[in-house]
């Protein structure tokens, strides 16, 4: 066996590896289906691989060529499903069938230099939209996905300077096409791995963000709160500024599920949630402590402040209409309120706001109640 021939079967195996990995893993934009391609284009590599390893036989390198061609568009379709955006078919396959015809037709030929300026052409043609795909339109994009657009880069450059040594020294780049064999397993892996890694990046914060939000109305639930404020309350307390913390409650929320059911009642919650967050500034948050209660934080707002503040809010539950639920028209909320000063322990001024409240649903709800000095 050639050293040739072992390069190409070590390039086989790690490839493999790769597409057995893939298989393992739980993909989280199921709804776009791009794995499969990743796959597919990971399949088509592996395979050219394996066809190289008998270069001399003319069909064997072809076959090797055409599956090269095909993995670079299926890669191509893959960075665009990715990116969130349709694949243009209709310009993928003809540039693939292009590249797969006159590379292997150059390269069976004998012609080689004509066939690598090929390679750098259909390169930028096939590659250049995966770079672009990940370094400017993906969304959210993660660290692995800033290293799958330097992979990227890197593979253009390649391409690049091999078609600038063709000009310049073409008998020292086509004797053994050093470039070529140094570079390409390094480039084969490095998409393999951060397209995986990217996957596992989003899993990863996806989980997050579900351990810090509630899933019915999307709000931060306490936990994601208090994470959301950490650092706010130690800036406020250095600057001895004051701030604010509601305790809110949707008042006979148990007649409302009686009268429209569950989801009736959820679809309540998140109207009531989305009519609260459109009265708060930017800088407050709200969350969702449980059932039918909800949190806001106001920084840098005092006792007067919190009352207008307040007083928003009670209004523009009032003025809620929910035309799918006519029975829970006359939506009231009542409010516990209790000012940061010289104390900012986030524990204790809830536990202050949350007698507060008690206080105003005892004393007949829709209203306002501010904590006392104490409980």
């Amino acid at each position: 066996m050639t050293s040739e021939q072992l390069y190409c079967f070590a390039m086989f195996q790690v490839l493999l590896v790769f597409l057995l990995a893939s298989f393992r893993l739980r993909a989280t934009d199921q709804s776009s289906r791009a794995l499969p391609l990743l796959q597919g284009a990971i399949c088509a590599e592996l395979f050219s691989w394996l066809f190289y390893f008998w270069p001399a036989v003319g069909l064997s390198l072809v076959l090797s060529l055409s599956l090269s061609a095909l993995s670079m568009s299926l890669l191509t379709a893959f960075c665009f499903k990715r990116a969130g955006r349709a694949v243009p078919w209709w310009w993928i396959i003809p540039v693939g069938l292009a590249l797969g015809v006159s590379y292997s037709y150059f390269s069976y030929h004998r012609q080689q230099e004509i066939s690598l300026h090929l390679m750098t052409l259909f390169a930028f043609l096939l590659i250049g939209p995966c770079f672009w795909c990940f370094r400017y339109l993906k969304p959210n994009p993660t660290l692995s996905d800033f290293m799958m657009a330097a992979v990227f880069a890197a593979w253009l450059l390649i391409c690049l300077l091999r078609s600038l040594m063709l000009l310049i020294a073409p008998d020292w780049l086509l004797s053994g096409l050093l470039i070529s064999q140094s570079f390409w397993p390094a480039v084969s892996a490095g998409y393999c791995i951060f397209a995986l890694t990217g996957y596992m990046e989003e899993t990863q914060q996806k989980f997050k963000d579900e351990a810090l939000h509630d899933p019915l109305t999307g709000l931060l639930n306490r936990r994601g709160l208090a994470n959301a404020i950490q650092g706010c309350l130690a800036y406020l307390q250095r600057q001895r500024h004051s701030a604010a913390l509601f305790m809110i409650d949707l008042d006979h929320f148990k007649q409302i599920n009686d009268k429209i059911g569950h989801d009736g009642g959820d679809e309540v919650l998140i109207a009531v949630a989305e009519a609260l967050q459109k009265e708060l500034r930017q800088s407050d948050v709200l969350a969702r402590y449980g059932g039918e209660e909800f949190i806001v934080f106001l920084p840098q707002t005092d006792r007067d402040s919190a009352q207008l503040a307040a007083e928003r809010l009670l209004l523009a539950v009032r003025n809620m209409h929910l035309p799918q639920s006519p029975q829970a028209q006359n939506l009231t909320i009542s409010l516990g309120i209790a000012v940061f000063d010289a104390d900012f322990d986030f524990d204790c001024q809830l536990r202050r706001a949350d007698h507060a409240l008690y206080q105003a649903k005892a004393r007949g709800r829709d209203r306002i109640e501010f904590a006392t000095d104490t409980l």
